[in-house]
């Protein structure tokens, strides 16, 4: 049962009691999405927080009429349009799947209820939260900070299957490349 196996994961990040796993298992939902399902929508305010159980998604925003790809959705990865759940605002960009997807999701207010309820959940969420913020700056520190070859060469260890699975078009945007630059890179290594 998949609701069984995120729990055991939940469960190795911090200790969960029965009665938190019980209510968790109230509030999460798994649903299958068609690739190319807009599960948020930038301007829109968010109101979930997705797992990526199977698949691919990717994050993006629009800027001057083009899709820059923020990051992507592997499983076991977290997607969420974090800045709009935190501030009740519009999100700055939208949550699509590059591939047919199973996604966990839950309401944001459902969690933040369970937080009350359950404070190992609470620490739960704040630990995610933790580790959904330092995958963030990693990789804005990347974009910042490494040149392209480099950029490609982490890609190229830590996720070579994203050159797989995604458009490359959204690969290059990713690393802040044009798509010629990420041939080239490809020829190289």
């Amino acid at each position: 049962m998949p609701v069984q196996t995120l729990l055991q994961h939940f469960n190795t990040i911090t200790p969960l009691s029965l009665a938190a796993q019980a209510a968790l298992k109230q509030c999460l939902y798994l649903e299958r999405y068609p690739k190319k399902t807009m599960i948020q929508q930038q301007h829109r305010p968010a109101q979930h927080i997705f797992i990526v159980h199977t698949g691919l998604v990717r994050s993006f925003y629009t800027h001057n009429d083009k899709e820059i790809t923020a990051s992507f959705g592997t499983p076991g990865c977290m997607v969420c349009a974090m800045s709009s759940l935190l501030s009740y605002e519009p999100a700055t960009y939208s949550i699509e799947t590059l591939e047919e997807s199973e996604l966990f999701y839950m309401e944001f207010a459902a969690m933040e209820a369970l937080y009350d309820a359950h404070h190992d959940l609470e620490r739960l969420g704040r630990m995610m939260i933790t580790q959904y913020y330092l995958d963030q700056e990693k990789e804005l520190k990347a974009i910042r900070f490494q040149s392209s070859e480099q950029r490609y060469q982490t890609l190229l260890n830590l996720q070579p299957e994203l050159l797989q699975r995604a458009p490359l078009g959204h690969v290059a945007s990713y690393l802040g490349i044009t798509p010629e630059t990420l041939s080239r890179l490809r020829a190289r290594y």
